[in-house]
């Protein structure tokens, strides 16, 4: 490694460090004062790392504050007995419920993120995707049930350019789609059925932190496994674990800023 290409990372460890000590938030002048790095540096680094999905910054106090989509590649080595190793057992104890791959998700518009993911006990199944990973709110049951927690008016001003752009004509559109959502809020959870892929299904219940639902519990496989007959039992246990992931996330810092939950303040 080159003597530049050292420092560079040096100065990336030093600034996440530095972030990572704020769990509230930290300002650009006081990352770079703690990490002893110029400010014109500091800032082209925290701008790469959060384009990455690794910091966050709120757009309102312009702080800093590490993400999940970090917490998802590394908490499992940082946090084991921490909120992030209590929510992966959640996720352990739904998958081996339903005997569904499990999973947990943040709205990060125009989609979502998902954040962890626990494979499923089933020998067939579907092949597991990377994580962290974004897909489309509309064909999600986490994304239904995330944009089913904001005004529809919102949603139809920060998804109204998506929509146009990616969604299938099947849809019939923004407003038909907001207007399912009813379902979603009645029920508790959403369901998505060929729509991600031919031959997945997956269902979502709202994980609620205080004030607010920034986050989504899901458990998803083969359209042949999870069946229209089978969507009501599995839903039950996924409202469960959303109950105790509410919980759990409820007493802890693990809480992410308006700048990833599309500004809210109530897979």
């Amino acid at each position: 490694m080159a003597p530049s290409e050292a420092g560079l990372v040096r100065r990336t460890i030093w600034l996440l460090r530095a972030v990572a000590a704020h769990p509230e938030g930290v300002g650009l002048s006081e990352v770079a004062r703690e990490a002893g790095i110029p400010k014109a540096t500091c800032y082209r680094v925290l701008t790469v790392l959060e384009r990455e999905s690794w910091l966050t910054l709120d757009p309102d106090t312009r702080r800093y504050r590490v993400s999940l989509g970090l917490l998802s590649i590394v908490g499992g080595l940082l946090d084991r007995d921490g909120a992030y190793g209590h929510m992966r057992g959640v996720l352990r104890q739904l998958a081996e419920e339903t005997k569904e791959t499990s999973g947990f998700d943040v709205l990060l518009p125009p989609n979502v993120m998902v954040v962890a993911q626990v494979a499923g006990p089933s020998l067939i199944g579907q092949t597991l995707k990377p994580v962290p990973r974004t897909q489309p709110v509309w064909a999600t049951s986490t994304g239904k049930v995330l944009l089913a927690a904001l005004d529809p008016e919102a949603v139809r001003t920060d998804f109204a350019a998506e929509f146009s752009e990616k969604a299938p004509e099947e849809l019939g559109g923004l407003d038909a789609f907001i207007e399912s959502l009813d379902s979603v809020r009645r029920n508790g959870f959403a369901l998505a059925y060929d729509e991600l892929e031919v031959g997945a299904a997956s269902v979502a219940a709202p994980v609620r932190v205080r004030d607010s639902t920034p986050y989504a519990v899901w458990i998803g496989g083969p359209t042949y496994r999870i069946t229209r007959d089978r969507i009501d039992s599995v839903a039950e246990s996924v409202i469960k674990a959303a109950r105790k992931l509410s919980e759990l996330l409820s007493v802890t810092d693990i809480v992410l800023p308006s700048s990833l939950t599309g500004g809210q303040t109530t897979n």
